[in-house]
């Protein structure tokens, strides 16, 4: 991406895993900043809970290049 995406940004989220997240959400923070050829990456509130026993926060980091601005 080539800009920072701002607080209430809204983006879709796909993240290839051995159980693949995917979905809409909301930019709400930073997490690390630039690091080389992955980017930034930052913290996401989704709009669906995520639902889970093994993962039971809230909200969760995706790096820039598994989102697209909606």
């Amino acid at each position: 991406m080539e800009d920072r995406l701002k607080q209430g940004q809204r983006v879709q989220y796909f993240i290839d895993s051995v159980n693949p997240l995917q979905g809409e959400g909301t930019v709400v923070g930073v997490a690390s900043n630039v690091a080389p050829i992955i980017g930034r990456s930052y913290i996401i509130e989704p709009d669906k809970p995520i639902s889970n026993e093994v993962y039971d926060y809230s909200h969760f980091i995706a790096w820039e290049f598994q989102l697209t601005k909606i």
